[in-house]
């Protein structure tokens, strides 16, 4: 068009800023704007606002604000849209303060905020726990020309959620229903979540009954909270349950769903129910068939439960069994799992497969913690295996993990029990220098030490 001899105008020219900077590509877009100054077309407000939109959204703070500047320079007003798209990309990255700032800015000029602005700077405001400011932006906003709307209210209620003051946000549930705004699923899944996580079942049970009978459907969010808080309760059978009404209303659980369940049947200590679970999904006969079927993957979390389980039971093949369909499911077993199984190994005296499962943690680049390498010390130690010992300890200097108290005191306790005193006294000064203080118990096994070593000298 320009090679023809022919000018776009601004018309032209905002109709390609805007479709480009909806695409991202906003170094295209301000190249056009650059274009449009040498060919003497003055750019306006839909200009400008379609390029701070861009660059906001593309976390272009610098550009977007030098924009701003220069727009405001030519004489060209920011309306509310522009000041809308600037605050919200501050309150998204954080920076609440300067969001207000530019509030402030904003009603300077004479323009007045709408719905847009609050709901965006009381999001920010709730997300970052200042929640003095955001009621007090409430208030500012209730007794303006502005009313809240729903929105407004289910940032609020889901803040006050998250600090556990579910009282005030049924509180805020009753006031906005007062103010004829009808409360949406978001509404009610931060209430029953919070409900759930603070251990107010029947509550949160009421307010379930409560929306369903307001026509507002349940989704997988409000079941997942409600399967997760009775697991927590250990009251699985109505976990279940829940489950089941899922289904029925053609709700498709997920991970989190079927994770919470597997979960809870494992620390309520009903493992059949959990393993008759994981034996019908693989002969296709039960609910984790259907999540299959659905195309939901057990992960890492699944895992993770069940192998604990069968470790706490002692059912240490089985749970290698679970390790090994765990890698053939191409899922990666994390240092929870192996010091799970490493544990369960060791108390169940199969010391030597648990020094052999941290060896296959080791290859696969996954470096165990004080707590795994502890948990092998101390099996080590009950067996009095004093080479086996020094071998750990190696491999942890090797992988740069500090010894703490634990590991300390397992050392003292082996060389104390093969009578060699110098050595435990050497690991008692170390474990001072290090900063960890003995307590009683390393105290005992020294005096002990040294009482056994004293009698084995006497003819």
């Amino acid at each position: 068009m320009i090679n023809r001899g022919i000018s776009p105008n601004v018309y032209i020219f905002n109709t390609l800023i805007a479709h480009l900077c909806k695409e991202g590509k906003t170094g295209k877009a301000f190249g056009f704007l650059e274009l449009m100054t040498r060919k003497g077309v003055k750019p306006d407000i839909f200009t400008y606002n379609s390029l701070i939109l861009g660059f906001c959204h593309s976390g272009q703070w610098k550009e977007a604000t030098s924009l701003f500047n220069k727009m405001m320079n030519e004489g060209v007003n920011p309306d509310v849209i522009t000041f809308n798209s600037l605050i919200n990309a501050l309150c998204k990255g954080e920076r609440n303060e300067e969001a207000i700032t530019v509030l402030e800015l904003m009603i300077q000029r004479d323009l007045t905020p709408d719905i847009v602005t609050y709901n965006s700077l009381i999001h920010g405001l709730c997300t970052s726990s200042q929640w003095a400011e955001a009621t007090s932006l409430f208030s500012r906003m209730m007794n303006g020309v502005v009313n809240p709307d729903v929105v407004t209210f289910n940032s609020l209620i889901n803040a006050l959620c998250k600090e556990k003051r579910n009282e005030e946000a049924i509180t805020m549930l009753e006031l906005m229903i007062q103010r004829d705004l009808k409360p949406d699923v978001v509404t009610y899944n931060s209430l029953i979540h919070g409900l759930c996580t603070s251990g107010q079942w029947a509550e949160a049970a009421s307010l379930f009954s409560r929306m369903m009978n307001e026509g507002i459907n349940p989704d997988v969010v409000t079941f997942n909270s409600l399967v997760n808080a009775l697991c927590m309760e250990n009251r699985t059978e109505e976990a279940i349950t829940i489950l089941e009404l899922m289904i029925q209303r053609d709700l498709k659980p997920g991970i989190v769903t079927y994770n919470s369940l597997i979960h809870g049947l494992c620390n309520s200590g009903q493992w059949e129910e959990g393993t008759s679970l994981l034996s019908q999904w693989e002969e296709g006969k039960s609910l984790l068939s259907r999540m299959m079927n659905e195309g939901i993957n057990p992960d890492v979390v699944t895992f993770n439960s069940l192998i604990n389980a069968l470790c706490k039971e002692k059912r240490t093949e089985e749970a290698i069994t679970m390790l090994e369909l765990m890698i053939q499911k191409d899922l990666k077993p994390d240092i929870v799992i192996y010091s799970t199984l490493i544990h369960g190994l060791c108390n169940s005296g199969q010391l030597e497969e648990g020094t052999s499962l941290l060896s296959k943690m080791v290859d696969e680049d996954i470096v165990p913690d004080v707590v795994t390498f502890n948990i092998l010390l101390g099996a080590i130690s009950k067996q009095g295996i004093l080479t086996k010992a020094h071998e750990v300890l190696k491999l942890m200097d090797q992988k740069g993990v500090k010894p703490d108290k634990i590991t300390y005191r397992t050392m003292i306790s082996l060389y104390c029990l093969q009578g060699e005193m110098d050595k435990a006294k050497n690991v008692f000064d170390s474990m001072a220098t290090q900063g960890f203080a003995p307590d009683f118990v390393v105290y005992e096994m020294l005096i002990n030490g040294y009482v056994k070593s004293k009698r084995k000298r006497r003819p």
